[in-house]
């Protein structure tokens, strides 16, 4: 276990801007590549049984199977998983070389902590490259549950080996999973680009 300082930056939102409401989302020609929008993917999959993908409580391909059977699609899901993994990566090299530099003159510890399916991290970890870059992603189909639970927290502080919530920074994009770090605890700062994080990074360890 360990009381040195740790950083834990989300992933969507921080590490990769492909995500939805940055300026240019993976699905932005969905509609033109695919033939159904976003809107429709979000109501009928995203919001529905992809929250069981999250928790790992189903695989992506079964549950994509059964989003895709109807609409004649089925035959296609290795495509559209390449599709969608490759238009959802859009890594902000600024801010892993901020992080890649206080690991550096700090000795603390770098995590991952997000929201994501086992297939997507394989992916973001190996292909990607993000694994070079943090000690760990922790994510919640790993831990069987989402941000902002207080048991993704408490669960990925004992993941990590930290005895001392408070020796943990995390950086998010969303207030919520901002509050639910806070209330386990966790020292949080809600991110606003490469500048905040350099800043915030320059008085942390």
């Amino acid at each position: 276990m360990s009381a040195s300082p740790v950083l834990v930056l989300d992933i969507d939102g921080v590490v990769s801007l492909a995500h939805p409401g940055s300026p240019a989302p993976w699905y932005a020609t969905l509609q033109a590549d695919w033939g159904f929008d976003h809107e429709q993917m979000a109501r009928e999959f995203f919001r529905a049984e992809f929250l069981d993908v999250l928790r790992g409580r189903l695989d992506l391909y079964v549950a994509l199977h059964n989003y895709f059977e109807p609409m004649g699609l089925a035959g296609r899901l290795e495509e559209f998983v390449d599709y969608w993994f490759e238009k959802d990566v859009a890594i902000d090299r600024e801010v892993l070389a901020l992080a890649d530099g206080w690991r550096k003159r700090t000795g603390g510890r770098c995590f991952a902590a997000t929201n994501q399916e086992h297939h997507r991290i394989a992916y973001l970890r190996d292909t990607v490259g993000l694994g070079r870059h943090f000690d760990e992603i922790v994510y919640s189909a790993a831990l069987g549950v989402c941000k902002p639970d207080r048991v993704f927290f408490t669960s990925a502080q004992t993941r990590m080996g930290v005895t001392a919530a408070q020796s943990i920074l995390f950086v998010d994009d969303a207030p919520v999973n901002v509050d639910g770090a806070r209330m386990c605890g966790w020292r949080a700062m809600l991110y606003r680009g490469p500048e905040s994080l350099a800043k915030a990074l320059a008085r942390w360890g």
